[in-house]
């Protein structure tokens, strides 16, 4: 399952250059076209929200696939491994 999480980088970093390509343009409509540049500028954070979508989407698929070794706090103590506990 690992080109999910390279299909979300694509992805990620697709919608970043939209974002900005759309950010870029949105100036220039707003200067020679007015209230034309509020398309753009939807765009913009259409591509962003996308952006940050593919992102958790894809931290969450990492978690899924590697998940963080244990770990404890100052209430529970230090986590033992299962050779420990059987002990």
């Amino acid at each position: 399952m690992l080109y999910y999480i390279y299909m979300y980088k694509k992805l990620r970093i697709i919608f970043c250059i939209l974002a900005a390509l759309f950010s870029a343009v949105t100036i220039f409509i707003f200067v020679y076209f007015e209230w034309w540049g509020f398309a753009p500028l939807g765009g913009a954070f259409v591509c962003g929200a996308l952006m940050v979508t593919f992102k958790q989407l894809q931290e969450k698929k990492e978690l899924k696939d590697n998940p963080p070794p244990p770990q404890g706090d100052f209430i529970t103590g230090k986590v033992k491994n299962k050779e420990e506990e059987n002990k």
